[in-house]
This record gives C-alpha cells, sequence and structure tokens, in this order.
C-alpha cells in the first residue's frame, strides 16, 4: 500500500471511527475543526475529491467509507498532507460501477465570421503595417506575421497594440503610429 493510500485510509478510519456514516458538513467539520488538519474551504474541496475518486460513497447526501478501515492505524500526532485528500489517488479496489453516459453527436455550428468594419480602425490597418514595414524595412508580409504571432501569443492582445509592439521593438518614432490610433 503506498503512503498516499495509507494516508487517505488513516483520514477515513479517523472519520468513520464510530462506524456511522456521516453528512459531507460532519466530515468537513471533522477534517476542519476537530482535527485541525485544514481550513473549511480545502477541508470541502477534500471532501469533493474523495468522493470523486472513489474513496467515499454518497448515498443521498450521506456518505461513507468505499474501502475496508478494519486495522488501520494513525500514529499519535499523525497528520495528512492536504494535497493527498485534494488530489487523491483513484480508489481502484472498491470503484463503484458507474454507468456509461451515453455520448449524443452535437452538429457543430460553425461560427460566424467577424465583420472587421465594426471597428473603424481596421479600416487602416493595411495602411499601418505598410507604413511600419517601409519605416522598419521590412517586408509588409513579415510584420503582419509578427504582429498576428503577437496576438497569438498575448491571447487578449488586438492587432493594433501588436503593431504597436513592433513598432517599439523596431526603434521607430511611436508618435505617428498613436496619432493614426486616435484618428481612426
Amino acid at each position: 500500500m503506498s503512503d498516499e493510500v495509507e494516508d487517505i485510509k488513516r483520514v477515513l478510519a479517523i472519520c468513520f471511527r464510530m462506524g456511522d456514516s456521516q453528512s459531507a458538513d460532519d466530515l468537513e467539520r471533522i477534517i476542519s475543526y476537530d482535527m485541525g488538519w485544514m481550513d473549511t474551504e480545502t477541508a470541502h474541496d477534500a471532501i469533493k475529491a474523495l468522493t470523486f475518486a472513489g474513496w467515499l460513497k454518497d448515498e443521498n447526501g450521506i456518505l461513507t467509507a468505499n474501502c475496508d478501515l478494519r486495522d488501520i492505524r494513525a500514529p499519535l500526532g499523525w497528520q495528512p498532507r492536504p494535497s493527498r485528500l485534494t488530489d487523491p489517488a483513484v480508489n481502484e479496489m472498491y470503484q463503484t460501477e458507474q454507468p456509461p453516459v451515453p455520448i449524443t453527436p452535437v452538429p457543430v455550428i460553425k461560427p460566424k465570421e467577424v465583420v472587421e468594419d465594426s471597428d473603424p480602425r481596421s479600416r487602416v490597418e493595411k495602411r499601418l503595417i505598410r507604413y511600419i514595414a517601409k519605416q522598419a524595412g521590412l517586408e509588409s508580409s513579415e510584420v503582419k506575421r509578427r504582429a498576428e504571432r503577437k496576438v497569438k501569443a498575448l491571447r487578449y492582445c488586438t492587432i493594433w497594440l501588436a503593431l504597436c509592439l513592433i513598432s517599439r521593438e523596431q526603434g521607430l518614432e511611436m508618435n505617428p503610429i498613436i496619432d493614426s490610433l486616435a484618428t481612426s
């Protein structure tokens, strides 16, 4: 038995030491307040993770241990690592059989093309690309490729910000570019 599995079983043996079923709130209280192992939010996450991994059986909100807890002992002063409870190993020995979830194909709806005319600055984008290319001594296609790469890398970056970054990298004077943004 691995240390991780042993820790999980020790926690469950302590929580279910009376042999009774517990509610999720009771387990949360035991783990966080009675034992003082973690805060209530982490205890809540641990209980969900243990249930999902098959260590706890949930029957209408009542939780029971889903493993054999006989002869499980915790040494005096022992504490579990919270990460072993919030991200537990899967309980393969006592995994409950889940009925397969039927997968129904959903038709893919092609997104509508974004109309570039919605942004007035898009009309002068090609002109700005040509301006940056001419000033920096690059091909227009190279400036556009670099701008698209920056947009992809920065995710929430607009093409205009990417063009400004490229201009700055090339050491170009920014005032004409800023003016083109303001007048568009």
